[in-house]
């Protein structure tokens, strides 16, 4: 037990992400799922490229189509060469992760408990998400932050399959649509498959934690 939470380090964590303890998170994902086939599915997701997008919970203007930029392009040397960080994020119209804390239009329901569950445990949430990966796509190579930051990502796999499947560092893993909560470093270098034959939705949100509820990915004092 670390600060009240429990760590199975054998089989629930592992290089790739680390679950955080069903006592602090812990999701209806029926009610989840069925919030999305009834108020978010209907709706057109925004698409960044051929096989990915999904639609915004929390965006900077209160719109389900904002915030879904090709961030990752900020990392990469080969996009807007000798440019800084802030010059290419402007570019991209990307905003700091503070901004984007305004609930859109599908934020209500289960969804917006679910929201409150991950504000209630303290992980300080902005840019939450539903992101969507289709059937036999798959993300590039890429990182979500700089090298070595401390940058990490609460995931919640809503819709999935066995084919989909998170890569890092040689490490390779699925994560179930169980209701279970887990924690991403994506400071690392990554990439997304989905090789199952049904679309992939997970709600992502960036986080912090503060309140020390991981083992592996609390935020470092001062």
């Amino acid at each position: 037990m670390v600060n009240g939470a429990f760590c199975d380090q054998t089989k629930v964590f592992n290089m790739i992400y680390e679950r955080l303890d069903l006592g602090h998170l812990s999701v209806d994902i029926k009610k989840l799922k069925a919030h999305l086939t009834d108020h978010v599915l209907p709706l057109e997701p925004v698409l960044v490229g051929p096989h990915f997008g999904g639609w915004s919970v929390w965006s900077s203007n209160g719109d389900y189509k904002d915030g879904y930029q090709r961030g990752q392009l900020i990392y990469e040397p080969t996009f807007m060469p000798g440019a800084t960080a802030k010059e290419k994020a402007d570019a991209l119209g990307i905003k700091s992760r503070e901004a984007y804390r305004v609930p859109t239009s599908i934020c209500f329901g289960y969804l917006a408990e679910t929201v409150n569950q991950i504000r209630a445990v303290g992980l300080e949430p902005a840019r939450i998400r539903l992101s969507l990966l289709k059937a036999g796509g798959h993300s590039s190579k890429h990182r979500d932050a700089p090298e070595g930051s401390y940058s990490i990502r609460l995931h919640i796999p809503i819709f999935t399959n066995s084919g989909a499947t998170f890569v890092c560092e040689n490490e390779e893993a699925h994560m179930p649509s169980d209701g279970s909560a887990y924690i991403i470093d994506v400071s690392r270098e990554h990439q997304v498959f989905n090789r199952g034959k049904t679309d992939r939705i997970i709600l992502l949100a960036d986080v912090n934690d503060r309140p020390w509820i991981t083992k592996f990915h609390r935020r470092p004092s001062g």
